[in-house]
């Protein structure tokens, strides 16, 4: 029986531990993040108000996707931008912050998927109701 061989050995020393980036990299992707994140925000924003302006249905798909993404690339924005003055304290932050920050995007990119998956599900059943009827009046 052969004996289970531990990977203590394999493990580097933190003494030899250096960051994957450089900081110049870190400023620069961060930098990037935010700018994009901040820019996909505007751009939601003001479709939300062509829907006010164009007198769109308030409540639809459409506007409901596009205030989960406005919600998300809030919270991308804030994320990243908390980066610029210190990382480890945005890594430390108070349980519901930390949740908000990194936990409920994934939930409402989650959401979204959702919606259009719904969406797609009414879409397809409409069309096959136009060409079989009978699909309706069994409901």
């Amino acid at each position: 029986m052969e004996k289970a061989v531990s990977n203590l050995s394999s493990i580097v020393p933190a003494s030899r531990l250096t960051p994957a980036f450089p900081p110049a990299v870190k400023l620069g992707l961060t930098t990037l993040y935010t700018t994009l994140y901040a820019l996909l925000f505007f751009s939601v924003y003001a479709q939300l108000w062509l829907v006010l302006l164009y007198r769109h249905k308030k409540f639809s798909y459409q506007t409901v996707f596009l205030f989960l993404c406005l919600f998300w690339a809030a919270l991308r924005t804030t994320l990243f931008s908390f980066y610029f003055r210190n990382t480890l304290k945005a890594n430390h932050l108070h349980p519901f912050f930390f949740w908000l920050l990194y936990c409920c995007p994934v939930c409402l990119q989650f959401f979204t998927l959702t919606l259009m998956n719904l969406y797609f599900a009414q879409v397809v059943f409409k069309a096959k109701a136009k060409y079989r009827p009978e699909l309706i009046k069994g409901l």
